[in-house]
């Protein structure tokens, strides 16, 4: 049995041997880029705002251990070299950067507001320093939904970023709620993804924080809800061209689609209702919800996803710096996928979505 050590050794060694073009005159050995969509970044004013207020950076998924959490909100405000070199380690080429999970949404809404502008004029420093290696998505305070769809609006048409992101509930409400609907029809408007980000259950949900179970069970029922909500409450038939990103391989809906189905009209037929939906809720999934495969880079889950929502609606993410880069992927890379979906999977995918030249 190879130690984790050796393995990752080895698994790097594997990446580096593949690079995205081989030197001049010698045959190309991968043509595709392999592109990132769900990378994990913090700002030190947003680090210092949440310990000023005694609010935890980073969530469930930051270690415990001091010395090892420092690492981790070391690596997570590089927005530079150090990032990049972990990046070619890892055989990475592009990084989809978005603002840590809780982000600003825990924060008073004039201060959630002015934390997002920063975040988001730093983060597009650091794209126009490395144009070829990192996008990124827009940060927004959904404590103010006018004022976080205009920030959208410049996020996006001055500052050129490729989407946004939003980490789930807002002081425990949820984006179906009909407040948040200027955010949703700047989403929609814009043409541009949004990407709902797990956090800490809301309090409605209390008991998903189970004790070894919050992040790896917890954060993603709530997630998964929260496309739910969306769904029933009738979103997807307002605003038929929005697009949602899930990570997680899906926060498990892919693999609940024909119960959903199944109990949704079954429900509505006991009440002796129509169901209120003009499709089914895979229906929506398909059309309205992209997924990214940070944190589950496994072959089993990814196989039954592709066969259930298609290999086009899937793209590839490491999660990072909260999961191993060269561990995820060495894992699509030694799959069974061939080289066509590899490309789709790790490139054309993202690149079409987020619009990543």
């Amino acid at each position: 049995m190879l130690s984790k050590r050796a393995f990752l050794s080895a698994a790097a060694s594997a990446v580096a041997a593949s690079p995205l073009l081989s030197a001049p005159g010698r045959p190309s050995k991968r043509t595709y880029r392999r592109i990132a969509t769900e990378e994990g970044f913090t700002l030190p004013e947003v680090d210092a705002a949440a310990a000023a207020a005694n609010r935890a950076t980073g969530g469930a998924g930051m270690p415990n251990n001091p010395a090892v959490r420092e690492a981790f909100r070391k690596a997570a405000r590089d927005l530079g070299a150090g990032r990049i070199a972990a990046m070619d380690a890892a055989g990475i080429d592009v990084a989809l950067l978005s603002l840590g999970s809780p982000g600003v949404q825990s924060f008073p809404a004039a201060q959630a507001s002015e934390l997002a502008r920063l975040t988001n004029d730093r983060v597009a420093e650091a794209v126009r320093a490395y144009p070829k290696r990192f996008a990124a998505l827009a940060t927004v305070a959904p404590q103010d939904p006018r004022a976080a769809a205009q920030e959208l609006e410049r996020a996006i048409s001055t500052l050129k970023l490729n989407g946004v992101l939003i980490n789930s509930h807002t002081a425990g409400e949820y984006l179906d709620l009909p407040k948040f609907r200027p955010i949703l029809e700047a989403v929609q408007a814009l043409d541009v993804p949004l990407y709902i980000h797990p956090r800490e259950p809301a309090p409605s949900m209390a008991g998903l924080d189970l004790p070894g179970f919050n992040v790896g069970w917890g954060y993603g029922v709530e997630v998964g809800t929260h496309v739910l909500r969306l769904i029933a409450a009738g979103v997807f038939d307002e605003l038929p061209r929005l697009k949602i990103v899930i990570g997680h391989m899906g926060e498990m809906l892919p693999f609940y689609l024909d119960r959903l189905d199944n109990r949704y009209v079954w429900e509505w037929n006991f009440r002796g209702k129509t169901p209120p939906l003009k499709m089914k809720p895979s229906d929506y999934i398909r059309r309205n919800v992209w997924i990214t495969t940070s944190g589950v880079n496994y072959w089993q889950p990814l196989r039954y996803t592709i066969e259930r929502v298609g290999i086009e609606r899937i793209l590839f993410a490491a999660d990072y710096p909260y999961e191993d880069m060269v561990r995820d992927v060495a894992a699509i890379e030694q799959s069974p996928l061939s080289i066509a979906d590899k490309a789709r999977l790790f490139d054309s995918n993202a690149a079409r979505l987020f619009r990543i030249v």
